[in-house]
């Protein structure tokens, strides 16, 4: 636990100020409204339900008035049928007369009567009366269809000599409606097989159910006594099922909310809503408070982002400068801002950048001088075997009586010790170093047996051009102590090519391995050979580099039995340092 709570302080820690500032605004925005949902949620699901249980509540109470008032008109006119002492007197006189005009013309008041009845009372449809001993149906208002009976299904209520059906399909024919039926047992004729049929004139789907459903996609169903399903409308549940209910009159069974409707005679109307619906009015509300807090979680981060602006935008272009002085540019403006606090930070950076030029301009001139010493230093270093062998031979000329070798050993030498005590800081020409290096090839001549030959391929003019002192010695001496053995050839070379000066040392001598030319290249003054006048390649390297920075290139090839080629090249300047 520890170590995560240890690896999301580390994580909070990295993050960088724009990220904070986003993160603290868009967390306390989205904390405070969600404590307001939450409590805008409890307090909108319970209103919201309230009001949904009491449409629900009181459009099955309009349904179940409607009903009760169906089968109440259903039962008024079968008992005003049932008690009209005329019409019963007509009926029995009907059913025991034969066949004659008498029995036509009550059978025609019978008639008028019955539609006297019905008629006056618009809720009632198809009547008729029902002869069971002949199996006959008697003073129809309408078409009956040929499938008529009186076991009609399902039984709604049941009471003495009369019972209550239904819904069930009209027995009118050429129609499909659902109805509410009455059978009647006119007990008052003698004949105790006289049945009396009455059928709402409602469609009880469309007229009834429909009109009064204030709720989209709500269906019902009806329950007998026993809570058995007599009559349903959804296909999750079967007719002729046992419908579970509870005290409280409303539930959730098979992805439905289900409400209840008692009535007073023992059947129920159960309303059926889905639960998509029932929620759809909690759920739009929701989508409303998702819009509101993607709208304030924008406006916070419209201000994270301004804030921003105020103070990061100085503090960015503050972190620039300090960027570019990293990479030596000390010249650049620095940001100007109204925040006090930035104003103090850039008064304190501006004297540290001060002070800073100023430690940089005084190691860049100790530097500068450490640098000079070092090449003066090497440019006076003329290696005591040198002197001690160049003298060793002259003496061994003068024993030997050879004046003029003597006089022209002893000239080179003093040339070269003229060449030597330069002044420092000053450049020579190339025409300079060139007699310089003939002269100490002249001097080495005397003691070994080698060739050597020099090609000029420039112009005079560019002998002139000015060039480190005691750069091409150092690369013929290289040739005559690490490449020729006791005898062999040295060139050099001097182009100008694409105008830089190439200049080519080159000896058929015995070559170097990688390791030597890197030695060679970048030992120090102490570690040169003891041969020669001491100022090696490492020298030539350095005052170059010094010189032109990278515009000069000093390289080396070298195969082993072969010969080696040093290859300086340098650009054309003019004038001196």
């Amino acid at each position: 636990m520890n170590r995560w709570i240890s690896r999301l302080i580390y994580f909070l820690q990295s993050l960088s100020l724009k990220i904070r500032i986003t993160l603290v605004f868009a967390i306390s925005t989205l904390l405070l409204l969600l404590v307001t949902i939450f409590f805008s949620y409890h307090s909108m699901a319970n209103i919201l339900t309230n009001n949904l249980h009491g449409t629900v509540s009181s459009n099955l109470q309009q349904i179940r008035l409607s009903l009760e008032n169906t089968i109440d008109d259903l039962n008024y006119v079968s008992q005003q049928i049932n008690f009209s002492e005329n019409l019963n007197y007509n009926l029995q006189t009907y059913l025991e007369l034969p066949q004659s005009y008498e029995r036509v013309k009550i059978s025609e008041d019978i008639r008028k009567e019955l539609n006297v009845i019905t008629f006056s009372n618009p809720g009632i449809g198809l009547s008729l009366m029902y002869w069971e001993d002949q199996q006959e149906f008697l003073f129809n208002n309408h078409g009956v269809k040929q499938e008529f009976t009186l076991q009609i299904k399902p039984l709604l209520i049941e009471g003495y000599n009369i019972n209550t059906f239904g819904p069930h399909i009209s027995m009118e024919r050429y129609k499909d409606k659902y109805v509410l039926s009455t059978i009647r047992k006119l007990d008052s004729i003698n004949s105790n097989h006289l049945y009396f049929y009455l059928e709402s004139n409602l469609d009880l789907t469309k007229d009834l159910l429909e009109v009064d459903n204030v709720l989209d996609d709500a269906s019902y169903l009806i329950l007998d006594k026993d809570n058995r399903i007599i009559y349903n409308e959804n296909s999750s549940f079967k007719q002729g099922d046992i419908f579970t209910k509870n005290k409280q009159g409303f539930g959730r069974q098979n992805g439905y909310y289900w409400f209840e409707e008692p009535t007073r005679r023992g059947w129920d109307i159960i309303a059926l809503i889905p639960i998509a619906q029932y929620d759809q009015e909690i759920n739009q509300w929701i989508i409303l408070m998702l819009y509101i807090t993607i709208l304030f979680v924008c406006i916070s981060l419209v201000m994270a982002f301004l804030l921003w602006k105020t103070f990061y935008r100085p503090l960015n272009d503050f972190q620039h400068e300090i960027k570019l002085m990293e990479n030596s540019n000390f010249h650049s403006e620095v940001v100007e801002t109204n925040i006090p606090e930035f104003k103090n930070l850039i008064n304190q950076f501006r004297s540290m950048r001060k002070q800073i030029v100023q430690l940089i301009k005084e190691i860049e001139v100790k530097e500068k001088i450490r640098a000079d010493l070092e090449v003066e230093k090497l440019m006076h270093q003329i290696n005591p075997h040198f002197l001690m062998n160049t003298l060793d031979t002259a003496r061994w000329l003068s024993v030997s009586g050879e004046k003029a070798e003597l006089t022209n050993l002893l000239t080179w030498l003093n040339k070269i010790l003229y060449y030597n005590m330069g002044k420092l800081g000053t450049l020579s020409t190339l025409n300079e170093e060139l007699e310089a290096m003939e002269q100490y090839l002249k001097l080495q001549k005397i003691r070994y047996d080698f060739e050597y030959s020099t090609t000029i391929n420039v112009k005079e003019g560019v002998l002139q051009s000015p060039v480190p002192r005691f750069i091409l010695q150092p690369l013929v001496e290289n040739a005559i102590y690490h490449g020729l053995g006791d005898e062999g050839e040295i060139r050099v070379i001097i182009n100008l090519v694409n105008k830089l000066i190439v200049i080519d040392v080159m000896d058929n001598g015995n070559g170097m391995t990688q390791e030597k030319i890197n030695m060679l290249l970048y030992q120090t003054s102490e570690q040169h050979s003891r041969a020669g006048t001491g100022i090696g390649l490492n020298y030539v390297r350095r005052i170059i580099k010094r010189t032109y920075n990278d515009q000069a290139t000093i390289t080396i090839q070298s195969v082993i039995n072969k010969g080696t080629k040093v290859t300086l090249q340098i650009p054309i300047t003019k004038g001196s340092e």
